[in-house]
């Protein structure tokens, strides 16, 4: 009978988040991944296989966890100023927070590898046109209640939340700090307040 693992491998990848978050991708050795997952090299090797299986593993489990959470604030009660506000104001309460951002940064990694692992870039993509129609449907359903008139690009609308939320990873991690990255938001909000305001 095959013995049951002693540690969560959920867990694990939580840890392997951080890891790969604070030193990238190629900064990450094996010594690294040893110290701070806290798990023996064997079981990393039998349970994730390579270091770039479980760097992919830890990048799935962070997008799809996101992606989670964003349909849960899209599909949530309020306005859509409401969920937009509510949408970035979760992933900048994580950005300021000097552990939790670590796991956020792991995405900056994975850009940077894309372009060398076609089967991480798929996954990549089809992830964002995941976020993109979270909020396209969000945003259509503010047309059919009137809160957004029907002129509105809303496909666009739903592209430039998605490229407003992955900057915003970028821009924490080149220092910025909250006052900052809360202009930001509210520059976001004015563009729906905008629209609301011009509305037919």
């Amino acid at each position: 009978m095959a013995r049951t693992k002693a540690f969560d491998t959920n867990e694990i990848l939580h840890k392997a988040m951080n890891v790969f978050g604070n030193r990238g991708y190629e900064g990450t050795s094996l010594p690294d991944l040893i110290s701070g997952l806290g798990i023996a090299r064997q079981s990393i090797y039998d349970t994730y296989g390579t270091k770039w299986d479980l760097f992919f593993a830890a990048v799935k489990h962070y997008m799809d966890q996101k992606n989670r959470e964003l349909q849960q604030h899209c599909e949530g009660p309020g306005t859509v100023v409401d969920k937009v506000e509510l949408v970035f104001l979760t992933i900048i309460k994580v950005l300021v927070d000097p552990e939790l951002r670590l796991e956020c940064f792991i995405i900056s990694s994975a850009i940077e590898q894309a372009p060398h692992h076609e089967e991480l870039a798929v996954y990549l993509q089809e992830s964002i046109e995941l976020s993109e129609l979270t909020f396209y449907t969000m945003l259509e359903r503010a047309v059919e209640e009137g809160e957004i008139g029907s002129e509105v690009n809303i496909r666009d609308l739903a592209r430039f939340l998605v490229h407003e939320r992955i900057a915003l990873i970028t821009s924490a991690k080149l220092g910025i700090e909250e006052p900052k990255l809360l202009g930001l938001l509210q520059m976001v909000l004015m563009v729906f307040r905008t629209i609301q305001g011009t509305k037919r």
